[in-house]
């Protein structure tokens, strides 16, 4: 079965992989005559926007010769940012890449960007070549139904170049650059606000966060609540916000509400209106 052929490693306090788990894990699995054939890290995990040591990991998949495909669906965009770029350190000894710029760079959806080292070894793998298939072009240009499994497949880098042509890159950095100080002056209400507590760190535009009123003393009683005041927002149509589970380094998985900031038209007012609208809907 496919789940017995993966892995899945602990976490540190900040939701990044544990390498040191995930090196004990390997040196586990060649002890048993397993061969590791791949790690998968994140820039900027879905629920949390963590950030895990790519550098690290790098440092693994060399020891023991295996693929490392490195996954920015979201925070990749960031990396237009030089000053984040030290969030992915490493990230040049990766063999394959991939980002969206539908989820924060502004591309209309759907637009995956998929980088990879060497494309022989996917070519390898997914090639095809029946006889209705050849053209007279063949080996002119690469042909990217032989680097991934669907065979025809929509024309998306356009809307991509468009984007990048009207918003030019200074104008994709500012707006990237605008989210994340609204961001981070969320996270400054939150911190600064009684029975508010930031869930991770503020890596980039993502604020996860809960209330805890004193009389709610169990977990599961928090967690209901939790879910009951973030739809109340949803429900009244004046922002949207994530429940998610989240699932700590302890083992503990509770429910927070995810803030993500990032649709082209957010500007710092209506950070301060949606803070004010938690505040509002959580208030006793």
């Amino acid at each position: 079965m496919v789940s017995d052929r993966m892995r899945a490693c602990g976490i540190n306090a900040d939701y990044s992989v544990n390498l040191e788990e995930m090196r004990e894990m390997m040196r586990e699995d060649v002890s048993q005559g397993r061969v590791p054939a791949a790690i998968v890290g994140c820039t900027g995990t879905t629920a949390t926007t963590a950030m895990d040591n790519i550098a690290g990991l790098a440092d693994l998949s060399e020891a023991y010769s295996c693929w490392l495909h490195v996954d920015g669906a979201m925070a990749g965009s960031a990396m237009l940012l030089p000053e984040m770029r030290h969030l992915w350190k490493g990230v040049e000894r990766a063999d394959s890449i991939v980002f969206n710029p539908h989820k924060w760079l502004g591309a209309v959806f759907d637009c995956s960007v998929y980088f990879t080292r060497d494309p022989e070894h996917l070519v390898r793998v997914m090639s095809t070549n029946p006889s209705y298939l050849q053209t007279s072009a063949d080996g002119q240009a690469p042909n990217y139904r032989d680097w991934g499994i669907p065979l025809g497949r929509r024309f998306r880098s356009m809307k991509l170049w468009w984007l990048i042509r009207s918003e030019g890159v200074s104008g994709l950095q500012k707006r990237l650059r605008r989210d994340i100080d609204n961001a981070r002056w969320l996270e400054q209400q939150i911190t600064q606000t009684p029975q508010w507590r930031l869930v991770a760190p503020v890596a980039l535009q993502t604020v996860c966060v809960i209330h805890e009123p004193p009389h709610l003393e169990s977990a599961e009683v928090l967690d209901e609540y939790t879910q009951q005041w973030c739809e109340a927002i949803n429900e009244s149509g004046e922002a949207m916000l994530t429940p998610a589970q989240v699932t700590d380094s302890e083992g503990n998985t509770r429910w927070m509400v995810r803030v993500s900031i990032g649709a082209l038209g957010t500007e710092r007012e209506h950070i301060e209106k949606l803070w004010l609208l938690m505040q509002r809907h959580t208030s006793w």
